[in-house]
């Protein structure tokens, strides 16, 4: 008898929230209507009807059956690292200056302490991933806890050696990047779909919010005698609550889950928000005694499970994110990290505090438009039409940011021509009467808020793509994960390139209004041709996807499997 070719997936985002089956009643469980008789799980209290997906286990192990007060004590310890990370990126924004004429370097020398971490951590980013697919993440956020604390610590006592400052600061790039790749992979082993992304918004929030509000605290912390050194003994505190969490909250959330299709279900999962636990001191032990550093392991290591990452970077789609959110995301870092260059010397003279308040403007822009965009209500509009119209409207606001900064600055900066000019007069005697801080804030607050517009079309749109070439939900995402931890290494490798060269590019007046005037351009011309390859050629740069990341297997064709099986 021959085969029936199965019906076709959907390839529209979004995907159903549940399993494309059909339940015979209304009850804590139901069976497929596919004929295979397999059992169907739905969530507790208000989410009765809502089927869950991921399907658990009825392993009370299983992250997805934890109790909610643990699966939210797992995040917290999480986001508290994410944090730190994020206040550590741009720490020395407002004192570039102080730390090269104190050291007695060249600015490009200063600045290589934001930029060496920053590349380090894309390439420690690319293998955590690696390593959390074969001994999972528990031990890979431990051993980065270690490197950020010990460069947090080496930093409270570096000043007067630029070397050891600089080692410091790697240390804590070998940490940054597990917490950021890893992260949004755990709050998706630990929560169902419909609890999800309240969690990822969360994760988002905290992250920008952070890396573009710590110069406002920064710059004031380092106003005293001690200068930098302050915020790193402000950080060390902070660190040591989030260690505490990370070691005794956060356990591993990478399982090897099975579903028995006729299994029916007879665990209840707990939504207290607290423990119910009796509190004494077998009970802690035997919590303690589960909060192994090592509890997984793969099953068999093989050079296609090492290969995952690397290709979820090579994909076409990573590749087209990559491009169209590049030049505003390291525009926006490298001239962030040039403010101090521009404004400390005369005529501005400004001191840290002052530094530290330009990225006012891109804290307040550009926070609650990442937020926003992140909610579902835009994420269920995301069609082509939107998103295209995403990236228009991201690239206008950044280009108007990113060029208008550049021109501001150098219109008021140059010297006025002609009869009434005074010829005995300087640069020296202009800039701080013709140069408005707040509208230089403002106008950077515009390139932000434009590049993470166009970063609200990353998750979207990895999502439509591994929807398309995923076998079952497990593996996509595990795709999920990697092209989103995958793009991030590669735009901070960029960005800290960016960071390091812009100085020497800018040092002269006409060097900025040229690099920003170039960039703005160049990011036009991006979008266009991004633009032209998603309305064209979309549906062949998803199935280019599969076949990069080697997810197209005609046998798969053959078996009657739901898109929802594990893996």
């Amino acid at each position: 008898m021959e085969e029936r070719a199965p019906r076709p997936i959907s390839k529209d985002w979004p995907r159903p929230a549940t399993a494309a089956t059909t339940a015979t009643a209304v009850t804590a469980v139901s069976y497929s209507s596919t004929g295979s008789q397999r059992t169907i799980k739905f969530g507790t209290g208000k989410y009765a009807n809502v089927e869950l997906s991921p399907q658990p286990s009825e392993d009370p192990e299983d992250p997805l059956n934890w109790p909610l007060w643990k699966k939210h004590l797992n995040l917290g310890a999480l986001l508290s690292m994410v944090a730190l990370v994020g206040a550590m990126k741009t720490a020395y924004i407002s004192v570039n200056s102080v730390i090269a004429i104190e050291e007695g370097v060249s600015y490009t020398a200063a600045v290589v302490l934001t930029a060496a971490p920053l590349m380090v951590s894309s390439v420690t980013g690319l293998a955590s991933l690696i390593a959390a697919r074969i001994w999972g993440k528990r031990p890979v956020y431990l051993v980065s806890m270690v490197m950020i604390l010990i460069g947090v610590a080496w930093n409270t006592r570096v000043r007067g050696s630029l070397a050891q400052n600089t080692a410091a600061r790697i240390f804590q790039g070998l940490g940054w990047g597990a917490f950021d790749t890893l992260v949004l992979g755990s709050i998706q082993d630990t929560y169902f779909e419909h609890e999800r992304q309240s969690k990822i918004i969360a994760h988002y929030a905290v992250s920008v919010a952070t890396m573009l509000g710590s110069p406002l605290l920064g710059g004031v912390a380092s106003a005293g005698p001690q200068a930098f050194e302050v915020q790193f003994e402000i950080m060390s505190a902070f660190l040591g609550v989030s260690i505490l969490l990370l070691v005794f909250g956060s356990p591993e959330t990478t399982y090897n889950r099975v579903v028995l299709d006729t299994q029916p279900p007879t665990l209840q999962r707990s939504q207290s928000l607290w423990p119910t636990m009796t509190y004494t001191k077998e009970a802690a032990l035997a919590y303690v005694s589960k909060m192994k550093p090592w509890s997984y392991r793969v099953n068999e290591i093989n050079l296609p499970l090492i290969l995952q990452a690397p290709r979820a970077i090579l994909a076409p789609t990573t590749g087209l994110l990559f491009a169209v959110t590049l030049l505003p995301y390291a525009g926006l870092w490298s001239l962030a990290s040039s403010l101090s260059m521009l404004f400390s010397p005369l005529p501005f003279m400004l001191s840290p505090a002052p530094l530290g308040a330009l990225m006012t403007g891109p804290f307040l822009l550009a926070t609650p438009i990442a937020v926003a965009l992140t909610f579902p209500l835009y994420l269920r509009r995301f069609r082509p039409t939107i998103h295209l119209m995403t990236l228009v409207l991201g690239t206008a606001i950044a280009s108007i940011g990113m060029l208008g900064f550049g021109l501001y600055l150098v219109g008021a900066m140059e010297m006025p021509t002609g009869s009434s000019s005074d010829p005995f007069s300087t640069p020296w005697d202009l800039g701080i009467d013709r140069v408005s801080l707040p509208i230089a804030s403002f106008l950077l607050g515009l390139l932000a808020a434009g590049s993470l517009t166009l970063d609200a079309t990353i998750r979207p749109a990895i999502q439509r793509s591994t929807a398309f070439t995923s076998a079952n939900l497990a593996v996509g995402l595990r795709n999920t994960a990697d092209m989103h931890g995958g793009l991030m290494c590669l735009r901070n490798l960029v960005a800290g390139a960016f960071i390091v060269g812009l100085p020497d590019v800018i040092i002269m007046w006409d060097g900025l209004r040229m690099t920003t005037l170039g960039m703005g351009i160049a990011q036009i011309i991006v979008t266009i041709g991004v633009c032209g390859v998603y309305w064209y050629w979309d549906e062949n740069v998803r199935r280019l996807d599969g076949r990069v990341m080697c997810l197209i297997d005609l046998s798969i064709l053959k078996r009657s499997a739901s898109f929802f099986d594990t893996d």
